[in-house]
């Protein structure tokens, strides 16, 4: 399918012709220096708990060195500008291809993370989305969940880029608060409110085929229109109306009312109310007992109510661990993969992450890692990053050793991408740290190849990666005898 995208399909060897080479450009260099960086800090902040202090505080010296050096050799702004606009100003200067939005080929005012991990301006992927779209316009990967997060890192390099180039900003590129124009019924006509209305009572109508017909049209418009999420869940009373039809014995029914709660829930300001209605329980019902779409936008709901960190620990204490590692095992692509999205989430709560070994997903992550041309390599990516969190936490590691998992983590150590072989890594180290035993097992592994895997990649990963893979092989020549 061709998606009609301005400038979507560009090839990296064919650059914009107002495109800036990273590379050669030193202050492009020292800004993405900085930014994988502030990446590896938030990925050792929620992973690596045990040495985190000491890694995050190497990063930030790194960082400081690059910024000092930056801070030497920043050119001069030019005087900006006062009788021509932002946008004159902006014809005229060539714009960075990484702050150009992917739609638009314009300078990103506001940009938003997409669930896929590519970078929009948020005027113009709602747009998309709003057109009822849920797959990723750059990858064409299918959306788990629409919420758009602020990218502030993007943002931040964006408002310098401006300073250093003396563009003169008519108005802040920064939106304190995205959701602002979102609250309440501002820019709804009174024949919207009174529609919506109408169709919020039909919910709770005597016949089953006018609560489905209800549910149906709710879950169109809130896929649609950000403004009925908002206006519906805070001042419509769609939310308690919605969950009786959660248990509803037409599945037809409950399947529309889990997915407008799954659009309802894209809103930020919606989750935490979303929650407090008491929605986990009928919830956690249609993911046991649903048809299979509705399992898998039940499963997606609960990815993207727990976004926030009380809703982490609401969800997990729910019992929904249980059925989505279920649903991990034995349904379809895309419920694994919205299964996979959810457990991954909950998994940055530490509380959670024991009740996921219980639940048995240790093995099912390995079945997962094992059968990569049959299950695809997006999800044996998710189960490694789900294994490293699991990794840290003393069931898991233990459930990790018994399973039998070293040939395999050595084997994506030495066939996969950074960030696989980063996770795995990540893994062995766990895991040698609480058993000094494991580290004999690690150096004969596959008959020395783990040896020469880990001597590979302490010279050739990322710098996370570099980091415990020369750990490993220091603690490997004390603790085993040649």
């Amino acid at each position: 399918m061709t998606i009609a995208v301005h400038h979507m399909d560009r090839s990296p060897s064919q650059p914009s012709p107002n495109s800036v080479n990273v590379e050669t450009c030193p202050m492009f260099r020292s800004i993405s220096e900085v930014k994988r960086e502030l990446k590896k800090l938030v990925r050792l902040a929620a992973q690596d708990e045990e040495d985190c202090s000491t890694e995050v505080y190497d990063e930030i010296c790194d960082k400081a060195q690059v910024l000092k050096k930056y801070k030497c050799r920043k050119p001069q702004p030019a005087a900006p500008s006062k009788s021509r606009s932002f946008s004159d100003q902006l014809d005229s200067i060539p714009v960075p291809d990484c702050f150009q939005c992917p739609i638009s080929a314009d300078l990103m005012r506001d940009p938003v993370i997409l669930a896929s991990g590519q970078t929009y301006d948020r005027a113009s992927i709602q747009a998309w989305l709003d057109a009822g779209h849920r797959t990723c316009p750059k990858t064409q990967e299918f959306l788990p969940n629409l919420t758009l997060t602020p990218n502030y890192l993007v943002r931040t390099m964006i408002e310098q880029w401006c300073r250093w180039q003396g563009l003169q900003l008519e108005c802040p590129l920064r939106n304190p608060n995205p959701n602002a124009n979102e609250k309440g019924s501002e820019g709804m006509t009174p024949q919207d409110r009174a529609y919506l209305s109408s169709l919020v009572a039909k919910l709770s109508g005597e016949r089953q085929s006018q609560r489905r017909e209800a549910a149906r049209e709710l879950r169109a418009l809130t896929r649609k229109k950000s403004l009925y999420r908002a206006h519906l869940a805070q001042e419509g009373n769609a939310i308690p109306a919605l969950i009786p039809l959660l248990l509803s014995p037409d599945l037809e029914t409950q399947e529309h009312a889990v997915t407008t709660l799954l659009n309802l829930s894209i809103l930020d300001t919606n989750k935490k109310l979303i929650v407090e209605e008491g929605v986990l329980q009928p919830i956690l019902e249609v993911l046991r007992n649903g048809s299979m779409p509705a399992r898998e936008n039940a499963a997606a709901a609960l990815f993207s109510l727990s976004a926030l960190e009380d809703n982490k620990i609401a969800i997990g204490a729910s019992g929904a661990i249980p059925a989505l590692v279920e649903l991990l095992r034995d349904g379809s692509r895309r419920g694994k993969t919205d299964a996979a999205s959810a457990i991954f989430n909950l998994c940055v709560s530490q509380g959670n992450r024991g009740k996921c070994v219980r639940a048995g997903v240790v093995p099912v992550l390995l079945k997962l890692m094992k059968n990569v041309e049959e299950e695809g390599m997006s999800m044996a990516d998710e189960a490694l990053a789900i294994l490293a969190f699991i990794a840290g936490n003393e069931e898991g590691a233990a459930a990790i050793r018994n399973a039998g998992a070293l040939p395999l983590l050595i084997q994506f150590i030495k066939h996969s991408s950074d960030r696989n072989k980063e996770n795995a890594v990540v893994i062995i180290f766990a895991l040698c740290s609480r058993y000094s035993a494991y580290y004999k097992e690690v150096k004969s592994a596959e008959e020395g190849d783990g040896y020469v895997a880990l001597l590979d990649l302490s010279i050739s990963g990322t710098s996370r990666a570099r980091r415990k893979a020369y750990a490993l092989l220091e603690q490997m020549n004390k603790h085993v005898s040649v």
